[in-house]
């Protein structure tokens, strides 16, 4: 005899039905992203640059840059007693942050700013590696953050870029797994079909002067369409490719003279140019420079240098795959003093335009990286990363793929010259990994280099 059922019971029947299916069909999962708090306001926003659903590089407009950052400086949490002041001396403990990570997976909670901002560091002067605790600990200087006006996370009191936990997670789990290490490019150039039309433009206006010089441009531009990017070695999807991608755009519209240079002693290219050339297209290229790394006489403590950015041009490029001098035909002195310029001021560029310090810091993520990996320290310490290395319990934020620039050109003073800018970014820290240095003073140094004070994941 079949029971009829009241409302109250139906109700709950219906609810735990419902239940059912939506935990068969949506299962709850452990696997977390680590969304950066600028990502639900920025949207894919960094440095001043987008990347549009469609792959399209473009500059966001200031009022909505303004906009992120004042929604982001009200996001940000209160910092935390012990990093809210300058230090030379700030230790992540590895083994420590990634129980952290680990913790706040499992508890299903969001990621803390300190964490995502690894405690404010600005630089990496030392790997320690610790056996008898099973940990590897960074260690440089640190300070409290803030959101500048256009929504860039620097610090307080140097206005550099801090690092970003994913960041190093991007780098730390494509290196750590590949058997052979690709170097990381980014390359922004024309189209083959591109370069074809230009040269039948080019035929086609075989004199330019006041009276065709903007039918020349044009068909200049017309030519040219867009520019095709090209990203190797790093996660096209991550906020390291985007920087990688972003800071070669702005330093090709500040050298073009798209936009205003932020700092006086930078002008653009097209200010050096002389001669008469109808077609100009300098190659500029942003590279790391990476000074001595030493290490102790155990290879426990590893002292890095500071990583200058230099800027070249193809006649000045070395291929740092094979460490080759790659010539680009005729030496065009105005690019190379164009570029002599930039890398001279590459620190008073980086904090008027905090994305090229956010390209340093990547820089200095990869050699980091690039010595774990090659001296095998994590083995020496024992030290497991769980959160590190697997992309499945820890997803990373997603970003759209930079696949497309719009071609910019721009006319010289003289009216007669079309100039358009490509090149890219190319970092590969193993070479200098190959000329490492014994230096025993660092022995003396590990004593207090080792010393963690508290449980926290971070320590003076």
């Amino acid at each position: 005899m079949i029971q009829k059922l009241n409302l109250f019971q139906c109700t709950v029947l219906g609810v735990v039905l419902i239940t059912w299916i939506f935990v068969s069909v949506f299962p709850v999962s452990a696997q977390v992203t680590t969304p950066d708090r600028g990502v639900y306001y920025g949207g894919s926003v960094v440095g001043g640059v987008e990347i549009d659903v469609e792959g399209l590089v473009k500059t966001t407009p200031k009022n909505t840059m303004e906009n992120i950052g004042k929604n982001l400086s009200k996001l940000l949490e209160p910092i935390p007693t012990g990093l809210n002041e300058k230090t030379p001396i700030r230790k992540i403990s590895l083994k420590k942050l990634n129980a952290q990570i680990c913790q706040t997976i499992e508890n299903h909670e969001e990621f803390s700013d300190s964490v995502r901002y690894l405690g404010g560091l600005t630089a990496i002067r030392y790997i320690v590696v610790v056996p008898e605790e099973n940990d590897i600990i960074l260690v440089g200087p640190s300070e409290a953050w803030q959101a500048d006006t256009y929504g860039n996370i620097i610090g307080k009191t140097s206005g550099r870029p801090v690092f970003r936990l994913e960041d190093l997670l991007t780098v730390f789990r494509t290196w750590n797994h590949q058997t052979r290490p690709s170097v990381i490019t980014c390359s922004i150039d024309p189209t083959k079909d591109a370069l074809a039309k230009i040269a039948q433009v080019n035929r086609q206006f075989p004199v330019v002067d006041g009276n065709n010089v903007q039918a020349f441009a044009a068909a200049q531009e017309a030519a040219y369409g867009v520019n095709i990017v090209t990203l190797h070695g790093i996660p096209e999807q991550s906020r390291f490719a985007m920087v990688l991608v972003i800071a070669d755009y702005k330093m090709k519209q500040i050298g073009l003279g798209h936009i205003p240079s932020p700092i006086r002693n930078l002008p653009s290219y097209i200010h050096l140019i002389g001669g008469s050339q109808k077609q100009i297209n300098p190659r500029f290229w942003l590279t790391p420079e990476y000074g001595t790394i030493t290490h102790d006489s155990k290879k426990l403590t590893w002292q890095l240098s500071e990583v200058k950015v230099k800027a070249l041009t193809d006649n000045e490029y070395v291929d740092s795959r094979n460490n080759s001098y790659q010539p680009g035909g005729k030496p065009d002195r105005a690019a190379i003093n164009w570029c002599s310029k930039m890398t001279a001021n590459y620190e008073a560029l980086s904090k008027a335009d905090p994305v090229f310090g956010d390209l340093r810091n990547c820089m200095e993520l990869a050699v980091t990286v690039a010595l774990i990996r090659q001296e095998g320290l994590l083995d020496k310490a024992g030290c497991k990363l769980t959160a590190f290395e697997d992309a499945d319990f820890l997803k990373p934020v997603v970003y759209p793929v930079p696949k497309t620039v719009r071609s910019q050109a721009k006319f010289t003073k003289n009216g007669r010259s079309f100039v358009v800018a490509c090149g890219g970014v190319e970092i590969n820290p193993f070479i200098t990994l190959q000329n490492v240095q014994l230096n025993s003073k660092i022995d003396t140094e590990r004593t207090n280099l080792v010393k963690i004070t508290g449980n926290t994941w971070w320590s003076k």
